[in-house]
């Protein structure tokens, strides 16, 4: 909660209890409930990345996104850029987190992001081998690609969707994975 109302404007549209009753409600209702977190955070400690595999622990969560931190410049956050780790470190800790959740919750699906493919050219192969199961190739169309550029540098701009595809089952194939 104190790391969540440190980043998040406070108002109704950014409220951490009803973040949370979001999730029990989609539970609730029969849903697979996702949720996810970002490593490297300004002002995240340890203890919260711990706090968060609990979470999802207790939570029984479905599905995970995990993945480093990358700054932008047009965001209110980047005046904290200061604070970070080095991208290397975010890399390492994102892998180390994919790892602890993949042996803390062995039938969670865990996304390998592609936040860490913008880190370390093979980041997503890389979180498949320390435990993470679910690849999501970018669907979206080319036309509309730059319109969702959450940090510079992102992956996959130029790639049609059917390169995209082929593109990461290249990848998996490359090391010793098959796609189910």
């Amino acid at each position: 909660r104190e790391l969540f109302e440190k980043l998040h404007p406070h108002n109704a549209l950014h409220c951490y209890d009803r973040r949370l009753e979001a999730l029990y409600s989609l539970k609730k209702s029969g849903y697979q409930v996702g949720t996810g977190v970002m490593m490297g955070l300004p002002f995240q400690t340890i203890e919260n990345l711990a706090d968060d595999l609990m979470f999802f622990k207790d939570f029984d969560i479905d599905m995970v996104g995990m993945g480093p931190y990358i700054e932008h410049e047009h965001t209110p956050l980047y005046k904290y850029s200061d604070l970070l780790l080095s991208r290397t470190e975010r890399f390492n800790l994102s892998m180390k987190m994919v790892a602890l959740l993949r042996i803390i919750m062995k039938d969670i699906n865990i996304a390998a992001t592609t936040a860490m493919q913008t880190l370390d050219p093979q980041g997503r192969e890389k979180a498949i081998l320390y435990g993470a199961n679910v690849i999501m190739p970018n669907l979206t169309p080319l036309k509309y690609r730059e319109d969702y550029m959450l940090y510079a540098d992102k992956p996959g701009i130029t790639e049609d969707p059917e390169d995209s595809r082929a593109y990461l089952e290249s990848r998996i194939k490359m090391i010793g994975e098959t796609i189910g």
